[in-house]
């Protein structure tokens, strides 16, 4: 059955922290990262956050009392060195602390459950588009029982497996990162 999504956000923020650069802040960075580079201290975490009160496929806002269906995160990814023939998860956790976009760091990375992962999607090698099932998370930024403050992202942190993704400052905004979301 093909998705329909009734309304999408592109993101409020959009960022990544890298540990090997401790203290810089990429929010202004056209592209977004997650799993190790080139050996361990070298890890990045993409950011993202979402506002939904302003949505971009349609003037209307999501309307009070509706059921959330479904919500997907969709990436575009833009840089894989994932080894063919291997597979990586891409784990996405509930940001559990306020971060912003223009200066979070990875020393200044907002909290996050490790152990609980929201979702987990599998990657391989090769570009396209990934998702992220956040219906969960979404119904409750949506109906106020889970605090929104985003959603991060890690790949593989124990062997040099980085995926690139689109960020909101890359020109062509549909490779932009997206919330899609289905309600009735």
């Amino acid at each position: 059955m093909a998705r329909v999504p009734n309304i999408f956000f592109e993101p409020l923020g959009d960022t990544y922290v890298a540990q090997f650069y401790g203290n810089m802040n990429f929010g202004d960075s056209p592209a977004l990262y997650a799993g190790r580079f080139q050996g361990p201290g070298d890890i990045y975490r993409t950011l993202l956050l979402f506002d939904l009160s302003s949505p971009r496929l349609s003037s209307d806002l999501i309307p009070p009392g509706v059921t959330i269906n479904e919500a997907f995160l969709r990436l575009t990814i833009f840089r894989n060195l994932i080894p063919a023939g291997t597979n990586i998860f891409l784990n996405a956790y509930q940001v559990l602390s306020p971060w912003t976009e223009n200066a979070v760091t990875w020393d200044t990375q907002p909290n996050f459950n490790p152990l609980t992962p929201v979702y987990s999607a599998p990657v391989s090698s090769g570009l396209g588009t990934i998702e992220f099932n956040l219906t969960s998370l979404a119904r409750g930024w949506f109906d106020g029982s889970a605090v929104n403050v985003g959603v991060l992202i890690t790949g593989d942190e124990v062997n040099d497996r980085l995926v690139g993704f689109y960020s909101e400052q890359f020109p062509n905004t549909t490779f932009w990162p997206r919330l899609y979301i289905n309600w009735t």
